[in-house]
């Protein structure tokens, strides 16, 4: 019974999120929150666009993981969930998809690189990370995976140390990565 609960409100919860998204007044500082995306979606067979703000992922927090994964939520402002699916490769302008990297780099965030398949692959991925740091903490984090038919982005506000990083891996949309795959580029 408990967990046919937590489904009932993590369903009502999914249901609302569209609502919640619209109102961007609920961000004081939004620049965490990718610009553009919508014009990655209009040829997309599938997509998907929310984002938490901090009421929502309070009301979350007793449905997700365990006690170590509740209390770094609690720590979380927001999170901003994109996933775009296209039928067929060269469905999405890799400009406009450039335009939303480019206004991580001019806000100031760290670009980091967890993984970068050949360009001459079957399948190309790349997949860029940034992250806002503030002292020895991360202020916030974006992780960005695309390839020719797939594009996934997750922008997370919250001050989390980079370990909390790895427990919400798997929750809200947060793909699971290596976490022994990061390193530093700021050259791209």
């Amino acid at each position: 019974m408990p967990k046919l609960r937590a489904k009932i409100a993590l369903l009502t919860l999914l249901v609302a999120a569209p609502i919640f998204a619209q109102n961007s007044a609920n961000y004081p500082d939004d620049s965490w929150i990718p610009q553009g995306m919508e014009v990655l979606a209009h040829h997309a067979t599938f997509h998907t666009d929310f984002t938490f703000d901090k009421s929502m992922l309070d009301m979350a927090n007793g449905f997700v993981g365990d006690d170590d994964t509740r209390r770094i939520v609690a720590k979380l402002r927001g999170i901003s969930v994109h996933s775009y699916r296209f039928s067929e490769p060269g469905l999405y302008d890799p400009r406009a998809l450039e335009a939303v990297r480019q206004q991580y780099r001019d806000r100031g965030w760290q670009h980091m690189v967890a993984n970068q398949s050949h360009p001459g692959a079957e399948n190309p991925n790349h997949t860029d990370i940034w992250v806002r740091f503030e002292h020895a903490n991360i202020e916030g984090f974006v992780i960005l995976i695309a390839n020719q038919t797939n594009l996934n982005l997750v922008a997370v506000n919250g001050t989390i140390s980079p370990l909390d990083l790895l427990h919400l891996r798997g929750h809200f949309g947060i793909p699971r990565f290596s976490g022994d795959q990061l390193q530093n580029n700021n050259d791209y």
